[in-house]
């Protein structure tokens, strides 16, 4: 009996210990951090007490962040999940199909209800009219191909195509002009498994690129757009095309790791020819600036460099293009001064096609909704754009994509 209760208490001694070395070493993995939130929030001006709870966010979201070697853990509980032979992770939030590629989804028993988001569109597109700016919505595609991909028995299905069919129904019963690059995909074999990255929800950069010419091509034959160069900038031989082998992992594979999906090559397009623009952009407090050719100015090509742990989001190499999804983002073209000025009001799977649309105009402005504090109308009323074009993939049809125009 004895020794029953002394090995009871040196496990319970060990894994005492075990608990207080692996928050040692957490404490010390996220001091730094934690120290820098500390120092700001006490030299911050205003009320301390308003302050506190955006201080106490931050400390928690640096606590779960840098946790001790926390891609091992994930490498971990990924690995047994694929010898398990598991479909899901994270309760459902990322899912396998039988091809093996990754998608997000959720439980849900049908389509999203479009009404209101339809009518802030309506509003939209009446106040840009009064300025002289033509709206229309670019339905990019959900990475779930109907009749392709398939899914095992109880894996739920998130009714986002029905959701965006819904939505583009309803705009063009208000007269909102729309293109739909589903059907453009369908219809050139494009929306395939293979025009998505396996780990991730964005199409690959060289889908983007086709989506980039086909896109000029729409807006030339509809709308009336004079796209300058057309010949040089949408031919793909004119533009120098880097694959980075085994390099890139998306936001779904950074969620249980490389030995439960896989690294995957990541392709980085850009221009041969002169080009010169001027970037500017601002995410809260923090602004961008750069200058010079494509590649030193619309492309921040440090994350190519594979030097960052792959697992950072900080090192998504999809956000090579325009540094990602900053709040608000202003691009100016010197080889073009006298081409369209145009907005993007969008998510990141638009950022690449909108870095390549670039080339044949003046100005190119971006909002992302999620990060950017200001005012959108006030936007669309002082700058008097050519064209603003509203894209947004089929799952990101809420709420929080449309805070424009509510009223």
């Amino acid at each position: 009996m004895k020794r029953f209760f002394a090995k009871k208490e040196i496990t319970a001694i060990l894994f005492i210990g075990i608990l207080f070395t692996l928050s040692f070493f957490n404490w010390r993995s996220a001091y730094a951090t934690m120290k820098e939130h500390t120092v700001s929030y006490l030299a911050s001006a205003g009320n301390k007490w308003e302050n506190l709870s955006s201080f106490i966010m931050d400390v928690d979201n640096t606590i779960h962040e840098q946790v001790y070697q926390k891609y091992y853990y994930i490498e971990g509980y990924g690995y047994i999940q694929e010898l398990l032979g598991k479909k899901e992770i994270n309760n459902f939030e990322v899912v396998k199909a039988k091809d093996g590629t990754l998608h997000y989804t959720y439980f849900t028993s049908g389509p999203n209800q479009v009404t209101s988001l339809v009518e802030r569109m309506e509003r939209l597109k009446k106040a840009a009219t009064k300025v002289g700016s033509e709206v229309i919505y670019v339905m990019t595609p959900d990475k779930y191909v109907t009749g392709v991909t398939e899914f095992d028995k109880g894996i739920p299905y998130n009714y986002a195509n029905e959701t965006a069919d819904n939505f583009l129904q309803e705009l063009e019963k208000k007269e909102i002009d729309t293109i739909d690059f589903r059907k453009l995909m369908k219809e050139e074999k494009e929306f395939a498994p293979d025009s998505f990255y396996v780990s991730d929800h964005h199409w690959k950069v060289e889908t983007a690129f086709w989506a980039f010419t086909k896109f000029v091509e729409v807006l030339e034959d509809n709308y009336g757009l004079v796209f300058p160069n057309k010949g040089e900038y949408t031919n793909l031989e004119n533009y120098n095309q880097i694959v980075y082998e085994d390099s890139y992992i998306g936001s779904m594979g950074r969620k249980e790791g490389k030995l439960y999906s896989k690294v995957e090559d990541f392709t980085f397009i850009y221009p041969k020819f002169e080009t010169n623009f001027y970037y500017y952009a601002q995410n809260g407090s923090r602004d961008v600036k750069a200058e010079g050719r494509f590649e030193q100015s619309l492309a921040f090509t440090s994350l190519l460099s594979g030097k960052g742990n792959i697992y950072d989001a900080t090192n998504d190499k999809y956000f090579t293009y325009m540094n990602g999804n900053p709040g608000f983002v202003e691009v100016n073209n010197f080889n073009e001064p006298d081409a369209p000025k145009v907005l993007f009001i969008k998510d990141s799977l638009m950022v690449p096609v909108a870095s390549f649309f670039a080339l044949g105009c003046s100005k190119v402005y971006m909002i992302d909704p999620r990060y950017y504090s200001g005012n959108i109308e006030e936007v669309i009323d002082e700058y008097q754009f050519d064209y603003i074009f509203v894209s947004y993939t089929p799952q990101n049809l809420t709420e929080e994509f449309f805070p424009f125009y509510k009223e």
